[in-house]
């Protein structure tokens, strides 16, 4: 047998041998989101309309792999909503608890709560700050600017980013019940 083949069959052999993390689950059986605000989608497109968004723990019931798009999985969320997530979103097991200290002692952490509470997307700790402005120069400045972005982004509500979304004509990223209705805009002229 040439060497050209017998790495391909070698290769063949190894890629079944090896496990995927859909190969994990049977269909049926539970998956748990990672990410933050992931879309579940109406098709397997990332283009197509949310049916619902779920959080970093979140547990779905898993329905198999697209099989035309593989990267795209058939989930069922816990209130019934079907639809497809991108595979890099899902794991076969739950997030870890956060663990945090201090003057308490060590305690556990919800990972729904620990997303909600904008930790886990502050773009800058205690210490980065302060490694930031003793660096002196540019650092400083780029601290600054770091803390005055983190600011505006907590002044912007939901209700703002729908407003803009149905003004400027964007497609809703969750829904008309969760775009136009809660922002309180008109529908035709995109003003309060």
């Amino acid at each position: 047998m040439e060497m050209k083949t017998r790495v391909a069959w070698a290769t063949a052999v190894l890629a079944l041998a090896l496990p995927t993390a859909a190969a994990a689950v049977k269909v049926g059986e539970p998956l748990y989101v990672k990410a933050k605000n992931t879309r579940v989608l109406a098709s397997p497109s990332g283009s197509a309309n949310a049916v619902a968004v779920l959080q970093p723990g979140e547990r779905i019931t898993w329905g198999g792999a697209d099989a035309k798009h593989k990267q795209w999985h058939k989930v069922t969320t816990s209130t019934g909503k079907k639809g497809f997530v991108f595979q890099t979103n899902l794991s076969t097991t739950p997030p870890n608890m956060e663990l945090v200290t201090g003057s308490g002692g060590t305690q556990q952490v919800d990972p729904k709560k620990f997303v909600a509470s904008g930790a886990a997307v502050k773009a800058l700790s205690p210490g980065a700050e302060q490694y930031g402005k003793d660096k002196g120069g540019d650092h400083g400045e780029a601290v600054d600017d770091i803390k005055a972005l983190e600011a505006l982004a907590k002044s912007v509500s939901t209700a703002d980013i729908a407003a803009h979304v149905t003004a400027a004509g964007l497609f809703p990223v969750v829904g008309a019940s969760d775009t136009v209705a809660k922002a309180g805009t008109n529908k035709r002229s995109g003003k309060r």
